[in-house]
């Protein structure tokens, strides 16, 4: 295919930090056909990239902004120069501030959005949730699709948003084959005491508070690792200290490979209030480790089934302790585990479902 009859498709994303949205973008940039479509990927501030990118024909700019608020004409300014068939925006904020300003770009290119989390629900953080709500009842209506992670999302935005059905798709994210040996470890009736594990931005959303509860309610030996960074990690580590388990819990930090050397942890667990279809989830199945979590809004439980770990009612603290030493009793499959995961979640399903969208709304195809 010669590079004039490519689709031209503009992915826009506030950055390329450390998270679920971010890590869509890499995955779709790293694995996208450039032999059927001319990508350029408009970050609005680049200066702490977590994530980079492996595929060379993708065309990167960097606006510097500080913030979403400031970008439009910077935008403007890029589309202009790219010419785009499509222009796909990543992060709820940002799909946002492009449906608002819809009308300042051609009408000749095709707006689609992937809905980052449960718009009702996180919402509730802006800083005036009305207003916010207002806006996004009545401009989302302009965008051409919005991809949704779970069937809870799209739901969601049809029931509180009045957008149509027809204008939401479900793509569930995807998660690369991890290329590791599976040891024995963690079997029950092992002489090591389990290992757990947590991935999760130290956030008030993610819960972590709860995970430290349920565990400090066990009466067996255990290490528990927890990795990644936030604005809550003082106030975890207190929480650890008051409940004297520093010998036990461990805040490890961010980490590039967050489960490099936890392959073989005996359970994932996962303390969100909410979550629209977490990535984290996936890779813990792709290393083959059971998950305990609170059956909460979201996709967690499209993804939880009893092969593959215990979903537990929100909140419910007791029964969170109980599920893990009921879990450590369970021989899972671990192989089936990975096998399955690594099916349903693949990448190449995940880059054809998006790529069949992109040509369905492309008048280039």
């Amino acid at each position: 295919m010669n590079e004039t009859k490519k689709i031209k498709l503009l992915v826009l994303t506030p950055t390329l930090q450390c998270g679920g949205s971010e890590r869509f973008v890499s995955l779709v940039c790293d694995h996208i056909n450039t032999e059927k479509f001319a990508v350029c990927l408009v970050v609005v501030n680049n200066a702490r990239p977590f994530y980079q990118l492996r595929n060379p024909a993708i065309e990167v700019v960097d606006l510097q902004l500080d913030r979403v608020l400031f970008s439009l004409s910077a935008i403007k300014t890029v589309v202009e120069k790219f010419k785009p068939d499509i222009i796909f925006s990543t992060a709820n904020h940002l799909n946002l501030y492009l449906a608002i300003f819809k009308n300042r770009f051609s009408k000749q290119i095709k707006f689609i959005a992937r809905e980052a989390s449960i718009v009702s629900i996180s919402s509730r953080r802006a800083k005036m949730p009305l207003v916010y709500n207002w806006l996004i009842k009545k401009f989302y209506q302009r965008f051409h699709c919005i991809i949704c992670q779970s069937q809870y999302m799209q739901h969601d935005l049809v029931t509180h948003y009045r957008i149509g059905a027809g204008k939401t798709v479900v793509i569930h994210n995807a998660v690369e084959e991890v290329l590791l040996p599976l040891t024995e470890q963690g079997k029950p009736g092992s002489e090591q005491p389990p290992t757990f594990i947590t991935v999760a931005r130290l956030s008030q959303e993610k819960g972590i508070e709860r995970l430290i509860h349920a565990v400090g309610l066990l009466s067996a030996p255990f290490t528990y690792h927890i990795i990644g960074d936030g604005i809550k990690r003082d106030e975890l580590q207190k929480l650890i200290e008051e409940l004297q388990l520093t010998e036990k819990i461990f805040l490890v930090g961010e980490r590039t490979k967050p489960f490099a050397g936890m392959e073989n942890a005996d359970l994932f667990l996962f303390g969100s209030y909410y979550d629209g279809f977490p990535n984290v989830l996936l890779e813990a199945g792709a290393h083959g480790i059971p998950v305990i979590a609170f059956n909460v809004p979201g996709g967690i439980a499209e993804i939880i089934s009893t092969e593959n770990g215990i979903l537990v009612d929100d909140n419910d603290i007791i029964a969170f302790a109980t599920s893990i030493k009921k879990a450590l009793e369970i021989n899972f499959n671990r192989r089936s585990i990975i096998a399955a995961t690594t099916k349903r979640f693949a990448i190449k399903r995940m880059i054809a479902e998006i790529e069949n969208l992109f040509l369905s709304y492309s008048e280039n195809k």
